[in-house]
Formats: C-alpha cells, sequence, structure tokens
C-alpha cells in the first residue's frame, strides 16, 4: 500500500487536474512553449481573470505550473519536472509497475571530463527554473570537479553518448564521524523528462556509495518541487522535515525540505 505521504501528494495532483478550465489551462501553457501572462491566458480560455488566477493558483500549488514575478505581473509556465512524473503516480496509485528506465538504451556511466559542458548546462538550466537550488549561477568545472566526491559521480546517457543528466555528492562534514553521510545533487535534461533518467541516476548512486561503506545520502529540496520529492520517495528518501525560511532566494525566504536514506 502507498505510503500516507505519497498518497497526499499524488491525491493533491488528481485534485488539481480535476477542473475542465485548470486542464484546458495547464494544456495551453505546454503548447505555448513559453511563460505566459494571466492576460494571455485569459484571451485563450475565454473565463473571468479572477476566475484564472484561482485556477493558476491551484495548479501552482500542486506544482504543475511554477510563477515568476515580473514587475507587478507575473509569467506562468508547465513545470516540467512535475508533469514528467504524473504517469509514474498513477502506476503507483493503480499498483501498475512503471519501468525505472523508460529508454532502454539508457546507460549511466562515471562523470568525466569530456562530460564537463553537458554536466554544467544541465545544472544551468536547472537553476534557471527557480525550483532546484538556492544557487543562481552554475560554477566552473574545476569548482564543480573539486568539490564533488570522484568515485560517487555519474552521468546518464543515450544510445547516442548524449549526457540526459547527472548525480554527484559532496562530504556534509570534515569530522570523521560523519565520514559515511554525503548529500547529493541530482539534474536531468529539461528534453529528457519522463524517460526514467532520475531514478536510474539515483539507483546507481545509491548502489555505489553502499559499496563504498557510506550510510546516509541526504539534500534538501523546495517544498514546492513535488517532482522531485516524489521522486526520492520513490528511490528510498524520506522526508525528515522542513528547515522553515532557511535561506533568501531572488529575494524571498525559502524552506527547505531535509531528505535522506539511510542504509
Amino acid at each position: 500500500m502507498l505510503d500516507r505521504e505519497s498518497a497526499q501528494t499524488y491525491a493533491g495532483w488528481f485534485r488539481a487536474l480535476a477542473d475542465p478550465t485548470r486542464v484546458q489551462i495547464l494544456n495551453l501553457l505546454a503548447a505555448a512553449g513559453a511563460p505566459m501572462t494571466v492576460g494571455r491566458i485569459v484571451e485563450q480560455v475565454e473565463v473571468g481573470q479572477s476566475t484564472v488566477s484561482a485556477h493558476l493558483k491551484i495548479l501552482t500549488e500542486a506544482g504543475f505550473v511554477l510563477a515568476e514575478p515580473q514587475g507587478t505581473a507575473r509569467l506562468y509556465q508547465v513545470n516540467q519536472r512535475c508533469v514528467a512524473d504524473f504517469p509514474s503516480a498513477a502506476d503507483a496509485v493503480m499498483r501498475r509497475s512503471a519501468p525505472r528506465a523508460a529508454n532502454s538504451d539508457l546507460r549511466i556511466v562515471p562523470a568525466t571530463d569530456e562530460h564537463a559542458d553537458a554536466i554544467l548546462a544541465i545544472y544551468q538550466a536547472g537553476l534557471d527554473t527557480g525550483e532546484a537550488s538556492f544557487e543562481t549561477t552554475a560554477p566552473d568545472w574545476a569548482t564543480w570537479d573539486a568539490t564533488r566526491l570522484p568515485s560517487h559521480r555519474f552521468v546518464a546517457l543515450d544510445d547516442g553518448d548524449r549526457v540526459l543528466g547527472w548525480v554527484a555528492v559532496t562530504p556534509v562534514s570534515s569530522r570523521c564521524v560523519y565520514a559515511g553521510v554525503v548529500e547529493h545533487s541530482v539534474y536531468v535534461d529539461p528534453g529528457a523528462h519522463g524517460r526514467g533518467v532520475g531514478i536510474a541516476l539515483l539507483d546507481r548512486l545509491i548502489a555505489s556509495t553502499e559499496a563504498d561503506g557510506i550510510w546516509t545520502i541526504q539534500s534538501g529540496i523546495f517544498p514546492e518541487n513535488t517532482a522531485s520529492r516524489a521522486l526520492h520517495r520513490r528511490a528510498g528518501f524520506r522526508e525528515v522535515g522542513i528547515r522553515q525560511r532557511i535561506g533568501a532566494h531572488h529575494g524571498r525566504w525559502r524552506d527547505v525540505v531535509l531528505v535522506e536514506r539511510r542504509s
């Protein structure tokens, strides 16, 4: 049976789509391929502005839509991470076995210097969503390389050796008592969402760290990033709690959900 937390997340997703106008709005944003104002959305769906704003609030709270302030207005766009994970939610509820990687040609290999440009580009694409990290700019390769443990960094490749995503870890402390605790990051190319890349990378990282005697993998996720939270629960992580107003991001204080997996 589904755990209560996952059930609540999935119920929120299904509830958000239980209205034809919200489905139309989400479809419109997906087709647009670029952020839209409330005014432009109103023109297309032919519903009053207050009603559209109310629907957008529900879709944003569910994680399907991202809202970005622009002056006195807001721009809305589809949250590709949440949308990509929605089919997996349906599979989980209906107890259908979902493949760990939809692409049978997906390969997980150690990350090396030859993957540097792709890793940093995917990193920046994730940061540009505003929902991946407090960071806003990806570091240069020398910095990325120096701060990630060499034995636990991997990339996902397609059959043409194109990098689809990456995962890596950093130590949480120099104290010996925490030698088996690491903090991880996982990023997927926006064009590869829904292909099982994220879960494949996490599975490989878990196998790698367990074999090396690491006992805890942890990270922080913005509460609004419901797709990432669902992905981590699927990989066996638990949500420890919420660190409230832990840091400022784009001019506002943000909470962070602490997740961990104990081997």
